[in-house]
């Protein structure tokens, strides 16, 4: 009876180190699981930090050139204003090897060929 009681302590023994062995393993994995649960987060965040970064930039460029484009036609529109060219039928001259040639030009047309020549020479003058 006692060799029994022994090799049940033994036993019991045995059991309570495989059950220690397995839960440290399983805590090991466990935290290794966390780490990379943690690691892909902080991953996750970086990247929709820098994407909200770029947004924000983004629409403040954006912005800017709006901005940018209502101050253009502002100047256009008195400029337009000053000149007596609210409504006007223009003509566009081409000088040619051919000769002069006379082109109708709408005030629109007038105002975007303008518009574009005044954001180049904006873009010039700051230095963008």
């Amino acid at each position: 009876m006692e060799e029994a009681e022994k090799e049940a302590a033994q036993l019991r023994q045995e059991a309570r180190q495989k059950a220690e062995q397995m839960m440290a393993a399983d805590r090991e994995e466990a935290q290794k699981r966390a780490a990379e649960i943690i690691r892909r987060a902080e991953e996750e965040a970086r990247t929709e930090a820098q994407s909200l970064i770029s947004e924000a930039r983004l629409n403040k460029r954006l912005s800017l050139l709006e901005t940018r484009r209502k101050w253009v036609d502002l100047v256009l529109d008195k400029a337009f204003e000053m000149a007596g060219l609210v409504n006007p039928s223009l003509q566009k001259t081409i000088v040619t090897r051919q000769g002069i040639e006379r082109e109708k030009i709408e005030a629109e047309r007038l105002r975007q060929e303008l518009r574009f020549r005044l954001e180049k020479l904006i873009l010039e003058l700051l230095g963008i």
